[in-house]
């Protein structure tokens, strides 16, 4: 017996499955296949992966699993324990609500980045060193964000990392990686496609020319007045002239009206003379 099938009977005998001989040789297949399968970004231990296979194998039996006990195991957090089990069942192809890039699409309102979403999907598994497998949700959630990202289409990103799976520092580092892998492969294509190219640019340089050019108009050579008419026009001007001074010389004359003269009125004497002496000092103001 392998080793590994030691180690899931004696974890399946302290889960009391140790008597269910359906569970155990189910989940240690399913234990070969993730073996062929890589997680990135993933914390799965070996021991935490045969625990989820003995729940998914105990689960399709329909055998008694104490779920409580098998997270202790594990050695992982319920909440990561839970999105563990649901990347093992996305690897196996267990999970019928499987996540896809239309699906995601949809739920976050930006179905137009579908298809170059693909597209990322498809080439990044090309390029990719190791086998990857892109059911996972957390490369559907990162081709989605970075088509968002290059066509400037505003999604939510705590919704694409709670729908990936990933903790914050799994999705920074992945982040990174797709950052760029999708800067060399789709940023440069998408500015090549958006230039225009070179004669047409030239041809609509030309015609913003012409249309801002203004034709100049040739100086017009200058007409030659007969004596006659100027004579007239000289004669019509001086005419002008002196119908008006002759209206301002009247206005002029009847605004002025004759001055009178002031009255004189004789004083009886000086304010700086006074007649009469009290005790020697001079009075300003004499009594009248």
């Amino acid at each position: 017996m392998a080793k590994h099938n030691k180690t899931i009977h004696l974890i399946a005998s302290k889960l009391g499955l140790g008597d269910e001989e359906k569970v155990l040789s189910k989940a240690a297949e399913f234990e070969r296949l993730l073996q062929t399968k890589s997680i990135a970004g993933s914390n799965m231990t070996d021991t935490s992966k045969m625990v989820i296979c003995l729940e998914l194998a105990a689960g399709m039996f329909g055998a008694e699993f104490d779920v409580k006990t098998a997270i202790k195991y594990s050695g992982l957090k319920p909440s990561m324990y839970n999105n563990s089990k649901k990347v093992v069942q996305n690897l196996l192809e267990l999970n019928g609500d499987r996540l896809t890039t239309n699906l995601l699409c949809v739920s976050l309102q930006c179905s137009g980045v579908q298809e170059q979403a693909d597209r990322m999907l498809a080439d990044y598994c090309k390029l990719a060193r190791t086998e990857v497998d892109m059911n996972l949700p957390q490369y559907v959630c990162m081709a989605v964000y970075h088509a968002c990202r290059l066509n400037k289409v505003k999604v939510s990103k705590a919704k694409l990392i709670e729908k990936s799976r990933l903790k914050p520092s799994q999705w920074t580092k992945l982040d990174t990686e797709w950052t760029k892998f999708v800067d060399a492969n789709f940023t440069a294509i998408k500015k090549k496609r958006g230039r225009q190219p070179k004669k047409d640019a030239v041809i609509a340089t030309i015609e913003e020319l012409q249309i801002d050019t203004i034709p100049k108009e040739e100086p017009s050579e200058p007409q030659i007045e007969s004596y006659q008419e100027w004579k007239q026009r000289m004669l019509i001007m001086a005419y002008e002239e002196l119908k008006n001074l002759d209206a301002d010389v009247d206005k002029r004359d009847f605004s002025l009206t004759p001055r009178r003269s002031p009255r004189k009125t004789p004083q009886k004497f000086s304010p700086y003379q006074n007649p009469k002496n009290a005790n020697g000092v001079k009075l300003l103001f004499p009594d009248l």
